[in-house]
């Protein structure tokens, strides 16, 4: 029988010993680092315009973040027969939303149309208008991943909203509260697919994390193995001709999906969602072979509203 040959990456694993599983992010600079980022990303790109209002937008999720009310979390029993069974305690297809998080979208929208023209501000006046039943439909979509009835012009703030509530709820219980998962590749908080991978570089250096769509926490998988179907077979890498060596597309021939990586050593700046955000040549390039994303970034979403 033949052996597979461990990866550099696992084979350091079974060294160290154990290495951080779960990072939480930082409530405290979380969004303003992706702000931060996407304003850089912004300049020169031809997508420079929707950068800019998604820095924007990542302004108004940090300061919501901040002063975020307080309100129910699920309770100690919960999370408890979450961890005994190896499910996300904060599962967003199962999670009963407090209304509370309707609030959090019309305070970013109302601030957002206050300085915006044209269409963006009609879109914006129109979407702080509509009612709680519309929002919680297009949540329940936009987090089952299910393009159909999705009003892609909208998509993103109630997304960054959502992100908003999962990222309080997360930081609010703490790291003790999770655990690892029966599915390695859904986010062990929420449930969630991952916008990317990032391998870091500081104390976790040379690591790979993905990184959580929805509530930014960032789980550990060894590299050159599939995000999506696990396989260490036919994994090759795509990357853009003359673009930054930080980002590659990690594809797999057995599932026939692709999931953006990004390294921290080519480009310590790096933040998963903004760089996903503007490397879209790069889906580009992957979407030509035939392969699917597997990741989901909630700040540019495809839909179909008149399929609804």
């Amino acid at each position: 029988m033949q052996q597979r040959m461990m990866t550099p990456e696992e084979i350091a694993v079974q060294a160290a010993g154990d290495i951080p599983f779960l990072r939480l992010p930082d409530r405290h600079s979380v969004f303003s680092d992706r702000s931060a980022r996407l304003r850089q990303l912004a300049s020169g790109s031809t997508l420079g315009g929707y950068l800019e209002l998604m820095a924007r937008v990542a302004d108004l999720q940090q300061a919501l973040l901040t002063d975020q009310p307080p309100f129910p979390l699920p309770s100690s029993e919960h999370v408890a027969q979450c961890r005994e069974h190896a499910m996300p305690p904060l599962n967003a297809q199962t999670l009963r939303r407090d209304p509370l998080w309707h609030d959090l979208l019309r305070r970013m929208l109302r601030t957002l149309a206050a300085d915006a023209e044209g269409g963006l501000r009609t879109a914006l006046v129109g979407l702080e208008g509509r009612r709680g039943e519309f929002y919680e439909a297009q949540a329940s979509r936009l987090l089952a991943n299910v393009p159909v009835g999705i009003d892609p012009a909208t998509a993103p703030f109630i997304g960054a909203a959502l992100q908003v509530y999962w990222t309080h709820l997360v930081t609010m219980l703490g790291q003790e509260c999770f655990g690892r998962i029966d599915i390695p590749n859904i986010c062990p908080c929420c449930g969630s697919p991952p916008v990317a991978s990032v391998v870091r570089i500081g104390g976790d250096g040379g690591y790979r994390f993905l990184h959580c769509s929805l509530c930014a926490a960032e789980w550990h998988m060894v590299r050159v193995k599939c995000s999506s179907c696990g396989t260490t077979k036919g994994i090759h890498y795509f990357e853009v001709e003359g673009g930054s060596p930080a980002i590659k597309a990690e594809c797999c021939d057995e599932c026939d999906t692709y999931l953006k990586i990004f390294y921290q050593n080519k480009d310590a700046q790096v933040e998963p969602v903004a760089d996903h955000l503007a490397s879209i040549a790069l889906d580009l390039l992957v979407s030509d072979t035939g392969k699917s994303a597997s990741g989901v970034n909630l700040l540019f979403v495809h839909g179909d509203e008149n399929a609804a």
